[in-house]
């Protein structure tokens, strides 16, 4: 009999442990060089005590989890969190009864189930965030669906949950899991004293049957909207296919099964500066860069090639791609539409400009930002400020302002389906990345890796090549850019407080992130907007041009609909407009 891990709520709270511990690393510092940094403030001082606190116990740290638990249960959490062994904790993704020292039960029970469901439909939809307004709602609407559908679930989890047998050890390893768990039932405790002992459990040799609640919770769902019923005689099939499918265990899954958040577009935290719509911006930026390195271009010619059987491909997953790829090329996003909405996201050329309206002004508003967070790092340092061309110093405010321009004209130009797309540019890209990593594709045209099948292609089929190495540094920076104004669209509306810490930028012990594009630091900031000048050949003078600041151009929280009048007026001059 082995433990059911929870692999999605272990996964979430090794993610949050993480970031804690990076937090906790920064004030240190901070606080460890209080003769140059100033010290640690008070509500600094309270924060680190309070993930210290945290880290020091194995009860769950994930808000989002503390606020589903404590929404079910209609207690406080801090109530909830006394009684370690209620059946609404989990500890690294083992819950109540999977926690019990010896003869714990093998199945979970009733309220675990619910509970465990009741994340899964939430990851589902992205309502991760509990913060967010309206989030307690969606817990109960989740509930709502579950009890629904409980007959369902109640059949998934009997199926699944001793399904998938693996050692705790392989998913430490594939960092879904904190090594922290070893020991968390015996002997328990702080995680740091516990490290000398040699008897606990669980241990690394354990094995724990995983199961993903966002995964069976989609399966049910998808089984519910098929109208297939917890009496249906081939229902055991039913689950087991549509699990792996959601999982991705068979091939073909589908790109849903990727961890790509849902946007919800009518929760603005701010009037002109929508977040989602800036993920979204980050999506079609990094797919836009690829567009120009002809990447799509790439795969479409090697889709030619396979259909034309000008390739020596073997039998396997390759020729499966390709076959797939080439049937489904009507589902998929077309260049056209892609061209569109790199001229509506960033007034690229090559769109309709018939049913698009171009963002005229990001380009200007792009290098204005980017050359301020540049001269702002500049100027910190002396021996650059000795030697630079800049003349003029660059405030926070002049960054603040430079920032909010292009997070608003982003934003405003990246409303309604541009989400929907960029999830679907990210699967494509996933895809293209996977295919042209592939042995077979890059034996088949002498390359060593995906850029130099690239510029192959390129030079023989697309009528020659490309600076693949500049675009792909714009993709990437462009992309921390974008992830910085999403992460940090707070600072831009708040006219108290550093926009960027100058302690971020001088503190070599503070700089960096372990992942740039999806979490970016003020220094990674910095460095991305350093690589776009250098590869995009800005010189200090129109570096220094760009920096100073100009009258905000005039951007609304959302497109305006001209009214009909004055479109028939226009029209009855000769001058066209896109209509809406």
């Amino acid at each position: 009999m082995n433990r059911i891990l929870l692999v999605d709520l272990g996964e979430r709270e090794l993610k949050e442990r993480q970031a804690l511990r990076a937090r906790r690393q920064v004030l240190e510092t901070i606080q460890n060089t209080a003769d140059t940094s100033g010290g640690l403030s008070v509500r600094q001082l309270e924060e680190l005590a309070g993930i210290v606190e945290k880290l020091r116990s194995d009860v769950v740290a994930d808000p989002f989890y503390r606020k589903v638990a404590a929404t079910y249960a209609q207690k406080p959490w801090d109530e909830l969190a006394d009684a370690e062994d209620s059946e609404f904790v989990h500890k690294y993704g083992l819950i109540g009864t999977q926690r019990v020292p010896s003869n714990f039960l093998d199945a979970l029970q009733a309220s675990e189930r619910e509970i465990v469901g009741i994340c899964g439909l939430l990851q589902l939809e992205g309502t991760t965030d509990d913060s967010r307004r309206g989030f307690v709602q969606k817990v109960s609407a989740a509930q709502g669906e579950y009890r629904e559908c409980r007959a369902l679930f109640d059949a998934a989890f009997e199926l699944l949950s001793k399904k998938y047998v693996v050692t705790l050890r392989s998913q430490i390893q594939s960092r879904l899991i904190d090594e922290d768990i070893f020991g968390c039932i015996e002997p328990g405790g702080d995680p740091q004293d516990r490290q000398p002992v040699k008897e606990m459990q669980p241990n690394a040799a354990d094995k724990v049957c995983v199961l993903s609640g966002r995964n069976l919770a989609a399966v049910v769902r998808k089984l519910a909207a098929d109208g297939v019923s917890a009496n249906d005689p081939w229902l055991t099939s039913r689950i087991e296919n549509t699990y792996e499918m959601q999982s991705g265990v068979v091939g073909g899954a589908s790109p849903s099964s990727f961890d790509i958040p849902l946007p919800d577009l009518e929760e603005a935290t701010d009037g002109e500066i929508v977040r989602e719509n800036l993920d979204a911006a980050q999506a079609i930026y990094f797919s836009y860069q690829l567009e120009e390195a002809r990447m799509p271009q790439v795969v479409e010619r090697i889709v030619e090639l396979f259909r034309a059987g000008l390739l020596p491909l073997s039998y396997g997953k390759t020729g499966d791609y390709l076959y797939g790829y080439y049937k489904k090329a009507s589902e998929r996003i077309t260049e056209g539409e892609r061209r569109d909405l790199y001229m509506r996201a960033f007034g690229a050329p090559g769109g309709d400009p018939s049913i698009n309206q171009p963002n005229r002004e990001f380009n200007d508003l792009w290098w204005r930002f980017v050359s301020s967070v540049s001269s702002f790092g500049r100027q910190l340092t002396v021996d650059r400020m000795f030697r630079s061309q800049i003349p003029l110093s660059v405030s926070q405010e002049q960054v603040r302002k430079a920032a909010r321009d292009l997070a608003a004209s982003l934003s405003r130009n990246c409303y309604g389906i541009a989400y929907q797309f960029s999830k679907e540019l990210k699967t494509l890209i996933i895809e293209y990345r996977d295919l042209l990593s592939d042995q077979e594709i890059r034996t088949s045209f002498g390359a060593r890796d995906m850029w130099q099948v690239m510029d192959q292609v390129n030079a023989n089929y697309l009528g020659g090549t490309r600076n693949s190495h500049r675009y792909r540094t714009q993709a990437k920076c462009g992309a921390i850019v974008i992830a910085w104004l999403s992460r940090n669209h707070q600072r831009l509306t708040n006219r108290l407080g550093e926009v960027i810490s100058t302690n971020a930028l001088t503190n070599p012990q503070l700089r960096g992130s372990d992942r740039p594009m999806e979490d970016p630091t003020d220094w990674d900031l910095l460095q991305a907007c350093e690589q776009l000048i250098a590869v995009g050949g800005i010189g200090d003078q129109r570096v220094e041009d760009f920096s100073q600041p100009v009258e905000s151009p005039t951007i609304t929280s959302k497109p305006i609909e001209m009214p009909q009048m004055a479109r028939d007026a226009l029209d009855s001059a000769g001058i066209s407009l896109p209509s809406f």
